[in-house]
Formats: C-alpha cells, sequence, structure tokens
C-alpha cells in the first residue's frame, strides 16, 4: 500500500505515533478526524440521530485546520456527543476534504430517519458552497451486502446523488483491526469495555468485516455487490488521486509555544529593570 488514512472518532491522539510509524515504513500517512455534525449545535438533536463527517487534511495547513475542528467539537460542541456545524466548518476549515458515506454518516443516518432525498442534496450542496465542490466527496463503503444490509441502501443512493449532482465518489472502509484474524479479539475488547462476557447473548457483535484490506478484497466486495468494473476502477481511481494530490508533512519532536504578545506596560517595566535582571558572578 503507498497510503494510508487515520479517521479516529472525535480525537486525534493516536495521530502522531500512526504518522511515525507510516513514514518509518515508506506509506504516505493521512491524516482525518470523524466528528459528529449538525446544522446547529445549539439545536436540540437525540445523540443517537446525529450523524458523522469524515474531514481529511490535505496538507499542513489542513491538518491545523483539524485540530481546530476537533477542539471546537469537543469544547463547544459537547452538549451530549461532540460535534461540528455549518458555522464552526465556515469558520474554521482551510485546505480540507469531507467525506459523507456509511450508516453512521450524517446522509446515512438520515436514510435510516427515512428524510427526505432533497434535503440530504441540500446539506450537500451547503457543504459544496462552504469548501468547495472539489473538497467534497461521497463515500462508498467496501462491505458485503450480506452481512451489512444497510450498507446496500446507503451506498446505491450516494451513487445515485453522485450521477444526478456530478460529484466524485472514493471507495474504502472502516477498519478496527489489522488482519481478518483479529476480529475476535476486537469483540472481546468490546465485551470488556461494555462490562460483559464474549458469551454474553447480549454483547456486542459487529456484522462485517472491518480489518485492513487491500485492493484486491475491495475490488472483489464490489463485484459481489453487483459493481460494474467500469465504476469500481472509477472509484479506485479517484482514491488514488486523492491520496497523490495530498502533501501532509508535520513537524515532529519541537517545542511549539504559542506566539504571546507582551504588554506594552511589561514592555516598560522591562526597559526600566532589565539591567537588573541579570546577575554576574
Amino acid at each position: 500500500m503507498e497510503a494510508i488514512a487515520i479517521t479516529d472518532y472525535n480525537g486525534m491522539y493516536g495521530m502522531v505515533k500512526f504518522y511515525q510509524t507510516a513514514k518509518d515504513a515508506g506509506i504516505k500517512p493521512i491524516i482525518g478526524v470523524e466528528l459528529g455534525f449538525v446544522m446547529d449545535i445549539n439545536s436540540q438533536i437525540a445523540d443517537q440521530h446525529i450523524g458523522n463527517i469524515v474531514i481529511i487534511a490535505k496538507n499542513k495547513e489542513g491538518y491545523q485546520s483539524l485540530m481546530e475542528l476537533t477542539s471546537f467539537a469537543n469544547k463547544e460542541g459537547i452538549k451530549g456527543k461532540p460535534k461540528i456545524d455549518l458555522q464552526a466548518l465556515k469558520t474554521l476549515w482551510r485546505e480540507i476534504i469531507c467525506l459523507f458515506g456509511w450508516a453512521n454518516s450524517r446522509i446515512g443516518k438520515m436514510i435510516a430517519l427515512d428524510e427526505k432525498e432533497s434535503k440530504m442534496i441540500e446539506i450537500i450542496h451547503l457543504m459544496q458552497d462552504i469548501i468547495g465542490k472539489e473538497n467534497v466527496y461521497l463515500e462508498i463503503i467496501a462491505q458485503n451486502y450480506n452481512e451489512t444490509t444497510e450498507s446496500k441502501k446507503v451506498n446505491e443512493l450516494l451513487l445515485a446523488f453522485a450521477e444526478q449532482e456530478q460529484i466524485d465518489c472514493i471507495v474504502d472502509n472502516n477498519y478496527f483491526y489489522p488482519s481478518d484474524t483479529d476480529k475476535q479479539a476486537r469483540e472481546v475488547a468490546l465485551a470488556i469495555k461494555d462490562g460483559l462476557k464474549i458469551y454474553d447473548e447480549n454483547r456486542r457483535k459487529p456484522k462485517g468485516q472491518f480489518h485492513i484490506m487491500s485492493e484486491e478484497e475491495i475490488r472483489l466486495i464490489l463485484e459481489n455487490n453487483g459493481f460494474e468494473k467500469k465504476i469500481i476502477n472509477q472509484l479506485i481511481k479517484t482514491n488514488n488521486r486523492i491520496a497523490d494530490e495530498i502533501t501532509t508533512e508535520i513537524d515532529l519532536n519541537q517545542a511549539l509555544f504559542p506566539n504571546y504578545e507582551t504588554p506594552e506596560d511589561v514592555k516598560a517595566l522591562y526597559e526600566e529593570y532589565k539591567d537588573g535582571l541579570v546577575v554576574e558572578e
């Protein structure tokens, strides 16, 4: 693999280790985050109805924007689930890409709630107006439709939107563990997190495959789901184009301090007493 992305939920805590590890392996690290997204953070929306948006940094400036948006989500948007809204995006965005897709996305949640398609398209248009049409993509998730039936409805609707509104699509998959053999380990971890045991019937049992997939695996899943080869090739081509355009370089191993402008009265005091501040031995 030439590139790999990290898009943790509501935080960027694993970013530095991920970035360093990818660099050491000769793989381009793509930095992102997945945040709750609403029209207005002051609106009353049940947490389970808040869909997510994936944000990717295009370069170093975009990385700074990601940190500001993540801080906003966990500070200003913390009433319930961490989230950003249109105004925050309008104020803080710089050099980023936004992705809509999957059942937990803003669009996915709207589909589950049987909201009007015109309303979904309106939100996409609002996003395009804020960050530019070239920075908004629809996200096709590579999951077997027999295992995750909800992905079929979302993918099909997003493909229809893409054709209707002339929006480019990418293809990807959420990964929560490295290899397909680690699936049971994740289920054990979820049970521990929830205070349950692996044999408890009410424990979480995620459907689908959530390991790091190769291009061959992605292609096979899409083919089995009925995608035409032409569409599959276009999706992968868009992935590769975006990866090639991303140039995020992070400055590490530095002490970064904020610029502090000294007040004029303090400057005056310094000038008056500076000669006595240095003690010679």
